[in-house]
């Protein structure tokens, strides 16, 4: 179901922060009135914004603005991923210009864009680390407050933003229904999967659940099976030395031929020279 958070600041702070460690994300889809900054690092998965779904990767560092449903789904890690999130009130940069502050009309472009979010370079996720770090483990609101202000100089700095698009709103009723099938789809997608399934799980129409998955991640459900498949066949073939076959069944595949096939066809190479170059 799709959640509204509300939170509480302290009374010496207008924006809030937290750091969060775990060996994976679940899905939680949820969205709130601020805007947040998010830097995830060793973890992997998918990323859902609104309509928008994609891969993510360590380090990601995304800006999402207001009210905008969102959540991370992580496959599971050896070690433990962190999440640092930052949550900025919608007035809080309108105060910061109408106090007279003329700095922030930059950081105001930011607040801008994001609709409904921006992305951020890998170089410029790196290099927010160390203020992150500094953000939480400070206790005296004027240091916090100035490092939020260098965190601010170095994402408007950053060369390689991507803009998330979300042409297409979901309707609130939609929202719930995507929440019940990328929720099904992610805990079975291992298992032989049927439009049928997932339909009667959401209920809704099979017609339903391909138009949502269309919309939501510009995906067939077949393609959208296969690319949950392959993001845990290239996690396993990185961090493991099972053989092809028990990855290929591990991963829902019925055939090693055809994994063989939908591993070359997503990630343009074979699942053998994939393996040689990225193992870790």
């Amino acid at each position: 179901m799709l959640k509204r958070e509300i939170f509480r600041y302290e009374t010496t702070s207008s924006w809030f922060s937290t750091h969060l460690k775990g060996y994976e994300i679940p899905f939680k889809w949820h969205h709130h009135q601020e805007y947040e900054l998010t830097l995830t690092l060793n973890s992997e998965g998918k990323r859902y914004i609104g309509n928008h779904t994609s891969n993510f990767s360590s380090p990601d560092l995304v800006f999402i603005a207001p009210n905008q449903p969102h959540s991370w789904k992580s496959l599971r890690m050896d070690s433990v991923c962190e999440i640092f999130v930052i949550l900025i009130p919608q007035t809080w940069i309108n105060r910061q210009l109408l106090s007279g502050m003329e700095e922030y009309r930059v950081v105001n472009q930011l607040f801008l864009r994001a609709s409904p979010a921006i992305k951020f370079s890998k170089r410029c996720a790196k290099q927010s680390e160390s203020l992150f770090r500094k953000i939480v483990a400070s206790n005296s609101p004027l240091t916090r407050l100035s490092l939020l202000i260098l965190l601010f100089e170095l994402l408007t700095g950053d060369k390689g933003v991507e803009y998330i698009s979300d042409r297409h709103p979901l309707l609130p009723y939609q929202n719930q229904r995507v929440e019940k099938i990328l929720n099904y789809l992610d805990n079975n997608f291992t298992t032989v999967v049927t439009l049928k399934h997932v339909a009667d799980h959401a209920h809704c129409s099979v017609s339903a659940v391909k138009r949502d998955l269309a919309t939501f991640a510009g995906l067939s459900f077949s393609d959208y099976i296969s690319q949950l498949r392959i993001n845990k066949a290239s996690f396993l073939l990185r961090t493991s030395s099972l053989s092809l076959s028990a990855i290929a069944s591990q991963c829902g595949f019925q055939s090693i031929n055809y994994f063989h096939r939908q591993f070359k066809k997503i990630v343009n190479d074979t699942p053998v020279k994939y393996r040689k170059n990225n193992s870790i």
